[in-house]
């Protein structure tokens, strides 16, 4: 049986996917110590001086803003993957990925390093925790559903259901044919014994193609699944 994973799309190099073992949250988090932390974000960093805060969604459409991103990455976001992949969580990791974010609050690289950095045991202290640039993305770019899906997996990750539900819920009713989200949110609904909303989710993402099947097989062994009627 293969292991259930929460997965996010992402783009960093080129098309790949974050795989999040459910069982891998960090001991002692937990909701009302992740409300203190979002609490304590205060405003977002200023941006550029002169071309303040950007949309990643919007920059390769401009000559000089793609130049940006082009220069983001090869300075900050490769020095950061390099340095994660290596093992090293402090140096080259949060200095590179803030400085990209605090520029382009929404840059989906960065914020799919920033998470894979925190699930690695990274801790920087300073810096913010994740959870405030992501909550500064959120802020940024509310409609940006990359945000919300990354969201919703980092505070999983951080035991926080009720705001995962609330980041994924809100991706879905902009991307209701996200696959990805689907998933994420039906194994959700199975750890809250929610079976048939866990179902629902995971016929509509099985049937449009999603390969991981640990969700189908936690509601085969629950007793729980049933294939989604052909039209």
């Amino acid at each position: 049986m293969s292991e259930t994973r929460l997965v996010v799309s992402l783009l960093v190099f080129a098309a790949i996917a974050i795989a999040v073992p459910i069982a891998s949250t960090h001991a002692g988090d937990s909701a009302a110590s992740m409300d203190a932390v979002v609490q304590g974000c205060g405003p977002p960093p200023p941006g550029h001086p002169i071309k303040g805060r950007r949309d990643f969604n919007m920059m390769s459409a401009d000559e000089k803003d793609a130049r940006d991103l082009r220069y983001h990455e090869y300075y900050h976001i490769v020095p950061a993957q390099k340095a994660l992949s290596s093992g090293d969580l402090k140096w080259d990791v949060m200095n590179n990925l803030h400085f990209v974010l605090h520029k382009v609050p929404n840059d989906h690289r960065a914020l799919a390093l920033l998470i894979k950095w925190d699930k690695a045991g990274g801790r920087d202290p300073d810096y913010k925790s994740p959870a405030c640039y992501l909550t500064w993305a959120n802020q940024f770019a509310p409609n940006d559903v990359f945000v919300l899906s990354y969201g919703g997996l980092y505070f999983y990750q951080h035991r926080d259901p009720v705001r995962a539900r609330e980041w994924w819920e809100q991706a879905l009713s902009l991307d209701p044919a996200s696959v990805d989200v689907h998933y994420n949110l039906g194994l959700l609904a199975f750890d809250e014994s929610k079976f048939s909303e866990a179902r629902t989710h995971a016929q509509i993402a099985y049937a449009a193609g999603y390969p991981l099947p640990g969700l189908r097989e936690k509601l085969q062994k629950a007793g729980q699944w049933v294939d989604r009627p052909t039209p």
